[in-house]
């Protein structure tokens, strides 16, 4: 479940960055990923190169974060890195869609500060 969460994380935001700065709209946000069973994951950026899961029950699990070229990668708990395909938009708190995926649709928001 971890795995989807973060897998989902990256392909919600490679949908909602620029290629230039990229992650700076990341910084002190949060992701809130909702996934097709209603489950809820946050990812919560408080600096630059750290971010902070909040699963579904309550756990969380820190971890870290990089921009590499115009892809943010991200790497938590026993999960290994886990990069976007290449962004195209800035974030921008207020964004939200969907990602289809093989387990189904995973809807995204951005919100400002720390979500949880």
């Amino acid at each position: 479940m971890k795995k989807l969460f973060l897998t989902a994380a990256a392909l919600a935001m490679s949908t909602s960055f620029a290629m230039a700065d990229i992650g700076a709209g990341l910084v002190g946000n949060t992701v809130t990923l909702t996934g097709p069973d209603g489950s809820v994951t946050k990812v919560h950026y408080p600096d630059a190169s750290n971010i902070v899961l909040r699963l579904a029950d309550g756990a969380e699990i820190p971890g870290t974060w990089r921009v590499d070229a115009n892809s943010i990668c991200t790497t938590a708990g026993d999960q290994p890195e886990n990069c976007t395909p290449p962004i195209e938009e800035a974030p921008v708190v207020g964004s939200s869609g969907t990602i289809d995926g093989e387990g189904g649709s995973v809807g995204w928001a951005v919100t400002a500060g720390k979500d949880f």
